[in-house]
């Protein structure tokens, strides 16, 4: 790990929460970047019992009732037939020491201070959140793989950790400390026209609110970390996965004792949520494992009192994850991959979901390997088993921020070293 660590730990403690961290005022909107933004009513947290308002028709029809009272959707795997070897293409390698499969290319996509979160658009543009409040818009605009158009956003937020789009009419929300905000490009120049806050005064402290995703429902879910190490939490919000209306900002709690879910994904067939969860750092450098957890209605996780396989003093009635991670690694960012473009064994089956997490390191236990890992989710009954190998390492990576594009490359930001990454299957 790069000693340059040292200079990035209010991030680094924000995702691991390895010491103390004072809840930061948010930075006001750069007026020269994008308008100032314009607070709406703070959302009331509810319990998961709370129902929401019809969505608009511009977005996707609301469930008829929340998901505390909606079985999970039936699902039976199917065997997935001997796939053809793929011929093994050329490769370049761009990243220090790189580590990955035969036919994997890793290329430098483009440079950006501290990446944090990353996602894309169905047209290939990449948006980037920065720890130094900025939002990019990425395009590789000659298809050589590379970006050669950098496009600011907009700026001025506090420690932006998330970024999403709306699939149906293109805002883009972005997740800083203790807000949801909400970015409208209405020309189409890629630098925001207005911005508004849909959720105000989310509890921070020792974490924060981190990525967020858009579910099958058309609601916009979310971590918010707790605010201590390991405590009895006073805010109902913190140390759980919310969701949000992403009209009116209106929310409810959907899991709890998740100490920091710093991201979360949608099974591709069966539509079920997945999330990572990074434990307490007061139990020495061997316990607790990071985790990787399928997320049910209304469920525990574990936090503070219950950790890996039923350990503690506190694990009735909470949920065991379903693979787990090098003690004090820090695994955060999540993708499925659905691509037709990869090698079958690294995308998604009927029968195996194929998961990439980005394991992003530690500066409490600098031994701890980083990269980024494939997991193979198999279903089984109403949970999962898991496979997980390593599917690319390269010297000092601090993966943050991890997307799947149109093209099947994977998209990783690099934050100590300043970078995104594209590995691809070819170049």
């Amino acid at each position: 790990m790069s000693r340059h660590i040292w200079f990035f730990l209010p991030v680094i403690i924000l995702i691991m929460g390895c010491a103390a961290l004072t809840t930061a005022t948010p930075t006001p909107l750069s007026p020269t970047a994008s308008p100032p933004l314009t607070n709406s009513p703070t959302a009331t947290a509810v319990l998961p019992t709370a129902t929401f308002p019809p969505i608009p028709p511009t977005t996707p029809p609301a469930p008829t009732k929340p998901p505390t009272d909606t079985p999970a959707p039936t699902y039976t795997p199917t065997h997935t037939p001997t796939a053809t070897p793929w011929p093994i293409p050329e490769t370049i390698i761009e990243a220090p020491g790189a580590v990955l499969p035969p036919g994997f290319s890793i290329i430098r996509y483009a440079s950006l201070d501290r990446p944090t979160s990353l996602t894309m658009d169905a047209d290939g543009r990449l948006y980037a959140a920065s720890q130094d409040g900025t939002i990019h818009v990425f395009a590789d605009l000659d298809g050589d793989g590379r970006s050669d158009s950098d496009t600011i956003l907009s700026s001025g937020f506090n420690i932006p950790l998330g970024v999403a789009i709306h699939p149906q009419n293109g805002d883009i929300y972005i997740s800083s400390v203790g807000k949801i905000s909400i970015l409208r490009d209405f020309d189409g120049d890629f630098i925001a026209d207005e911005a508004v806050n849909l959720v105000n005064v989310l509890p921070t402290g020792l974490h924060l609110n981190s990525n967020l995703k858009f579910g099958p429902d058309g609601y916009l879910y979310m971590g918010v970390g707790s605010t201590c190490d390991a405590c009895v939490e006073e805010d109902p919000r913190s140390a759980t996965i919310m969701r949000f209306d992403p009209i009116t900002g209106e929310s409810e709690i959907i899991a709890h004792g998740l100490r920091n879910a710093f991201d979360l994904a949608f099974h591709p067939f069966t539509h079920d949520m997945f999330a990572t969860d990074n434990g307490r750092d007061d139990l020495g450098m061997d316990a607790p494992q990071e985790e990787l957890n399928h997320i049910k209605p209304g469920a525990h996780y574990g936090w503070p009192d219950c950790w890996d396989e039923g350990i503690g003093p506190g694990c009735a009635g909470t949920e065991t994850a379903v693979a787990f991670f090098e003690p004090h690694s820090s695994a955060d960012s999540l993708e499925f991959q659905t691509s037709p473009l990869v090698p079958p064994i690294y995308t998604s089956q009927p029968d195996r979901a194929s998961l990439y997490v980005g394991v992003f390191g530690s500066w409490l236990k600098p031994t701890v390997q980083t990269g980024i890992v494939h997991i193979h989710l198999i279903p089984d009954g109403d949970s999962y088993q898991t496979e997980q190998t390593w599917f690319a390492q390269w010297d000092n990576a601090m993966p943050l921020g991890l997307t799947i594009g149109p093209d099947g490359a994977i998209y990783v930001g690099d934050f100590i070293n300043d970078v995104i990454y594209r590995i691809s299957y070819g170049f």
